[in-house]
């Protein structure tokens, strides 16, 4: 089938696609901008250090597993992992498969043997159901990008389908599937419409199921006239049986190889840019910077614990409706474990927005507007050294909600210095050294899902009071968490401007 390649609307560098300050889009581990509004700039692509990916999303199970398939030369993946949960796979020289389960220090290595098992069928055991499973193995086809299989749309829900999109925007590309079974829905179409709108890079992809479904051309034209932005995407069909996968495979690893060198040249940019010698106006500093400095962040610290509270409200009427009209006690686990991980993308994003503003506006207080736009990224680069240094700030990277109603922090030492906690929280990986501040995740423990003690196997009564003791306990330990986040960044930014005030120069 004849494909067009897409137009890159990415900027050349961060600092070409900055967006003004009421509108900013989050750059904390959920990139997405969940509560704006489809018409808002395009956000800043992603660091460097951030790897490229495709989210492979659509059709059924099946068809979007046939197209993994064929992209990997017929190599097939074990099908061990739950349906609610994400896929990563990744290039490594040793195959190994890992299941990242929050509350776990390290991911949980799946044996070989119990691999293989996997792929007649066998299902894996695990004290919960992960957020993800990673398959590292020795696959050219890996070296320029990693896969991510998505779980099938209809259970994600809005929450499932936030945290889909955060991983499409990071990864950088989206290759949607359509398969046998229903055409694309409403889910689908707002979908692709919103990655297309935050700049991602999208395909198509027609398995030979699909066009003996409904014909091609049917498919086709119904995708057209919801989503027409899909007219400059490049479609391919893609026969599982024979794994003729050339076409797409070869279009999304050299979108991939150019993606990886526009990251590149955008974190040079950056660099060299930080580089550039910097002084601070002749005329001082105002007198009460410090004042304003504690005003400043004071009060966007309480916004942000404002929103989140909001959040956490709509979060309860929802899992009590999940419970009255859903799937009752026994679902509310799942139910809540997605909202929950949504819930840390929120967090995460918020926290990291609310910093930027807070340093940007503390710049135009204290020195003026002119120097706001060199020195307010300086400031947060410095104070990202300081937030994320040896030893870390003491703050906690994870919270796990046990089946007693607690919420309680996990550490940040449980993991050792080098490994990211809130990584074993995530349904897509964390690279921690793009947080201004360190990002939290939100998880149910093990033992909720336990019919013994955890709602599930509760009366709908009980289960509903779990539910409101147990979302208190996660608004109070986030509310504690996001305190002493912005307490942090007040003590940084405070010795980054008085050394700074007291040597005449900027902080380098």
């Amino acid at each position: 089938m004849e494909s067009v390649t897409v137009p890159s609307n990415r900027p050349a560098t961060r600092a070409a696609a900055r967006v003004p300050r009421q509108r900013r889009q989050p750059r904390g581990p959920g990139d997405l901008a969940v509560d704006l509004p489809m018409a808002a700039p395009v956000p800043p692509p992603p660091p460097a250090d951030e790897p490229v990916a495709a989210v492979v999303v659509g059709a059924a199970a099946s068809s979007r597993s046939a197209v993994l398939t064929a992209f990997l030369d017929g190599e097939s993946l074990p099908d061990l992992r739950p349906p609610e949960s994400f896929l990563v796979v990744r290039h490594g020289t040793v195959e190994r498969i890992a299941a990242f389960l929050p509350g776990w220090s390290q991911p949980w290595i799946v044996p070989a043997r119990s691999a293989r098992s996997a792929r007649s069928g066998a299902g894996l055991a695990l004290p919960r159901p992960p957020r993800r499973v990673e398959v590292i193995r020795p696959d050219a086809s890996l070296r320029r990008l990693s896969l991510v299989d998505s779980p099938d749309l209809e259970t994600l829900r809005s929450a499932g389908a936030t945290v889909l999109l955060d991983a499409a925007v990071r990864g950088g590309a989206l290759v949607f599937v359509v398969g046998a079974g229903p055409p694309p829905g409403q889910i689908e179409h707002e979908l692709l419409r919103r990655a297309l709108g935050a700049g991602v890079a999208v395909f198509v992809a027609i398995t030979a199921a699909g066009v003996q479904s409904a014909g091609e051309s049917f498919q086709r034209a119904e995708l057209l006239a919801a989503v027409p932005e899909l007219e400059q995407a490049p479609w391919h069909s893609v026969d599982a049986a024979t794994g003729d996968a050339v076409f797409l495979r070869r279009e999304v690893t050299d979108w991939a190889a150019r993606e990886a060198l526009h990251r590149a040249g955008a974190g040079l940019a950056d660099q060299l840019a930080f580089d550039e010698p910097l002084t601070l106006p002749s005329g001082g500093p105002a007198v009460d910077w410090s004042e304003r400095l504690d005003r400043v962040v004071r009060r966007i610290g309480q916004r942000v614990r404002h929103t989140l509270a909001i959040e956490l409200a709509n979060l309860h009427l929802a899992a009590v409706r999940e419970l009255l009209f859903g799937g009752g006690p026994a679902g509310i686990p799942g139910f809540l474990d997605r909202e929950l991980l949504t819930l840390s993308l929120h967090a995460s994003a918020a926290c990291a927005v609310g910093v930027d503003d807070a340093v940007d506006e503390v710049v135009e207080q204290v020195f003026g507007s002119d120097p706001a736009q060199r020195l307010g990224p300086l400031l947060r680069e410095q104070l990202r050294g300081r937030l994320l240094g040896d030893p870390p700030t003491a703050v906690a990277e994870g919270l796990l909600t046990t089946a007693a109603g607690r919420c309680e922090p996990v550490p940040s030492t449980v993991a050792g210095p080098s490994t990211v906690v809130v990584d074993v929280f995530a349904a897509y990986p964390v690279q921690r050294s793009r947080c201004t501040v360190p990002p939290i995740g939100v998880a149910l423990a093990a033992d909720c899902w336990h019919p013994r003690g955890g709602p599930s196997g509760m009366a709908p009564d009980q289960a509903r009071s779990w539910i409101q003791q147990a979302l208190r306990a996660v608004e109070i330990a986030l509310s504690q968490e996001i305190a002493l986040r912005f307490a942090a960044v007040r003590r940084g930014l405070a010795n980054l401007l008085a050394d700074a005030i007291d040597s005449g120069d900027a902080p380098g």
